[in-house]
């Protein structure tokens, strides 16, 4: 009497079972009845046509496809990616391989495995960067104290704005003065300013860089502003009530190479233990050096620093003014 193992049956038994419910279109070869002794070939056979039916029914993509849930208990497939390709979302729809697109003033470079997005710089391909970007220094406002002459610019205030911050006035008078003001630390430093004016120049307004004594009330001002109808380099000095209400003397300088202070340049001051140097730049890399005048020329102490304007004899007294400060960095030397 033939010897045939007691799992044969349940093993067949379960094969069917599994067979039924999970690939019920896949035709086995060796039909298997309730009852039936199981050839081991038989079944052997079966596990190998069912295994090859699964493998049809798998969705055709090549290596390195995507497989997504498509829904109703199948799978579908992408094709395999490029480089800097993504799978972009679609609502209701199934995602779809795509690659980024760029605006205006950014390029979008996809590599194996990476996408790397970068500014191209500002206006068309050709524009040069003649304010050097990479150096600006956004100010904010709020690390700012609004400070004014004892009667001040009619609406005189301090704003932030997109690109930094905003010193304006509704209207301007003879001897009017404001500053946006921030403490001086100890030791060397040197402050770092990229501005613009717009407002009267004529007859000795002056946008600057403020530095402000709070104990002896003075202040020293460093600038291109109006020079009668031209303009120059100035560096001025100021007394009375905080220490920017009186003219106290000055000392300008001119040259037609000076651009107008409506035109955004830089301009840094440095105090290097001893002296204040005031230099002026195009480019925001190459200064040149303006006025080298002793720190206690006119100040005991150096207490504050900032964008400052100075109304001195405006000629245009009904309009309104703004320094438009677009970088600030004071550091420790």
């Amino acid at each position: 009497m033939p010897r045939v193992s007691f799992l044969a049956p349940i093993f067949a038994v379960a094969f069917l079972t599994a067979a039924g419910t999970a690939l019920a279109q896949c035709a086995l070869p060796n039909q298997l009845q309730t009852g039936d002794l199981a050839d081991a070939a038989k079944v052997a056979a079966n596990f190998t046509a069912l295994a090859n039916c699964a493998d049809a029914q798998t969705p055709s993509a090549g290596a390195n496809s995507v497989i997504y849930n498509g829904g109703n208990g199948s799978l579908a497939g992408v094709p395999p990616l490029t480089d800097g390709q993504l799978l972009i979302g679609s609502s209701g729809n199934p995602p779809k391989p795509a690659t980024l697109s760029a605006g205006s003033g950014i390029a979008i470079t996809g590599g194996p495995a990476s996408v790397t997005i970068s500014a191209t710089g500002s206006g068309t391909g050709a524009a040069v960067d003649w304010l050097n970007k990479p150096a600006v220094v956004k100010p904010t406002a709020t690390s700012f104290v609004l400070q004014t002459s004892t009667t001040p610019p009619v609406g005189a205030t301090l704003t932030a704005t997109t690109r930094g911050m905003l010193l304006s006035a509704n209207s301007i008078a003879d001897s009017r003065a404001m500053m946006a003001e921030v403490s001086l630390p100890s030791g060397n430093w040197q402050a770092t300013m990229l501005a613009a004016y717009t407002g009267p120049i004529s007859s000795y307004v002056l946008p600057s860089m403020g530095v402000r004594d709070a104990v002896t009330k003075r202040a020293v001002l460093f600038g291109v502003g109006g020079y009668g109808g031209g303009i120059r380099f100035d560096y001025d000095k100021s007394s009375g009530g905080i220490g920017l209400d009186t003219y106290s003397g000055d000392a300008q300088m001119q040259d037609v190479g000076f651009s107008t202070p409506s035109e955004p340049a830089w301009a840094r001051l440095t105090y290097d233990g001893t002296n204040l140097i005031y230099s002026f730049s195009r480019d925001g890399e190459n200064f040149k050096p303006i006025y080298t005048v002793s720190a206690t020329d006119y100040l005991t102490n150096l207490s504050t620093i900032g964008p400052a304007v100075m109304f001195y004899q405006p000629t245009h007294t009904s309009w309104n003014a703004g320094f438009h400060v677009l970088s600030w960095n004071l550091i420790s030397n």
